[in-house]
């Protein structure tokens, strides 16, 4: 009798154990998936268990390439920073660091920046002068940097160390590395020569510092850019000439004449464009109607003027897609054509005006920026 006592006692305790394993299950929660633009491929969207602690989306949500087909969604997301004018802004080539220069008399320091959250990550400190531009390498281990004090210098930026500075005889305005990463290049102005102010582009060896080649031009280079392939290098803009050197050897090509001066250049990511940022109508010493020129890189000849911006362009890119090509100008408007036929598609409005304009590598974000100092991001809001 006991017996048969303790075995149904056993057997209710396993079946309220069963059922009690029957109903402990995990729930799975699929969460909704974000309304994409039909041209993107739509990936399953992850598994979430609730038996751990749920991960609020990050502020960033997933980021939409820009191209030609997405441009009409694009706003600024995020803006942050202050100071004086923004001179110049550089994204690592990893996309989550964004450098930035923006300074007149008293902050010449280089600011460093989370791409997530627009916090501050640090400065870097050591230039006695306006900070002009900035260019990261193309392996993100270094950051390069060109002042009204005369100097380049070169950091170790994530350790904030000062690795190399190089002097040159009066102030330096613009720094790029060449695409493959081994030299880099410095422009400014240079001695006069017969009372005739000179202006040159200085590379150097990015293994030893070294001096390579001289690339020579008149009064000041505040635009250079280097071709995809790094075979050409484009410089001037003061004179209002812009000239096409061959690096390997420093040959000049071709010189494009402009009627005022260049604000900036900017090459097609197949090679064949090169769009310069001027000014098309002057009254009274005023640019009233700005323009973006556009010139073959082979033959060196005009093919077509972007005009009707109401002031200067100041600053012009070119998508990394290729699909587009976006001009900045001083009064902050932005104006996107299609490389297809270089059309208007979009405009928009960068408070403070545009004198700072780049892409991240990605071609995810663009970032923007004028006289108010600050840096303002965009990406595109898609909403069908």
């Amino acid at each position: 009798m006991e017996y048969h006592k303790r075995l149904r006692l056993f057997t209710s305790f396993l079946l309220m154990a069963l059922l009690l394993d029957a109903c402990s299950f995990s729930v799975q929660v699929l969460p909704t998936a974000p309304s994409s633009p039909p041209t993107l491929a739509s990936s399953p969207p992850p598994v979430m268990e609730t038996t751990a602690p749920l991960i609020l989306p990050s502020e960033t949500p997933t980021l939409i390439n820009i191209s030609i087909d997405m441009v009409a969604w694009l706003e600024i997301f995020k803006s942050f920073g202050e100071g004086e004018v923004l001179r110049s802004v550089a994204f690592t080539p990893d996309n989550s660091v964004l450098a930035s220069v923006a300074g007149n008399t008293e902050d010449f320091n280089i600011h460093l920046w989370d791409v997530a959250s627009g916090e501050s990550i640090g400065t870097l400190s050591g230039h006695g002068g306006i900070v002009w531009d900035i260019a990261f390498s193309p392996d993100g281990k270094i950051l390069a940097s060109v002042s009204s004090d005369g100097t380049a210098k070169v950091w170790d930026w994530d350790n904030g160390e000062l690795l190399k500075s190089l002097d040159f005889p009066a102030e330096v305005v613009n720094i790029s590395f060449s695409p493959d990463g081994q030299i880099l290049a410095v422009s400014g102005v240079d001695e006069l020569l017969n009372q005739v102010q000179m202006a040159a582009i200085w590379t150097f060896s990015v293994n030893s510092w070294q001096p390579l080649i001289k690339f020579p031009e008149y009064l000041n280079i505040s635009v250079m850019a280097y071709s995809p392939d790094g075979m050409i290098l484009v410089g001037g803009g003061t004179s209002r000439n812009i000239q096409m050197w061959r690096t390997s050897d420093g040959v000049a090509l071709f010189t494009l004449n402009h009627a005022e001066q260049v604000g900036d250049a900017a090459i097609s990511p197949d090679g064949s464009i090169v769009a310069t940022a001027t000014c098309e109508t002057v009254l009274n010493t005023e640019c009233t109607e700005g323009s973006v020129w556009l010139w073959n890189l082979s033959t060196g000849r005009l093919i077509k003027r972007l005009a009707g911006f109401p002031s200067i362009v100041t600053r012009v890119a070119f998508s990394p897609d290729g699909s587009f090509l976006i001009a900045g100008s001083r009064t902050g408007m932005l104006r996107v054509y299609a490389t297809s036929d270089y059309e208007p598609r979009f405009e928009a409005t960068s408070p403070g005006g545009v004198e700072a304009l780049t892409f991240s590598p990605d071609g995810r974000l663009l970032a923007s920026g004028g006289a108010n100092g600050e840096v303002h991001l965009w990406k595109v809001v898609y909403r069908p």
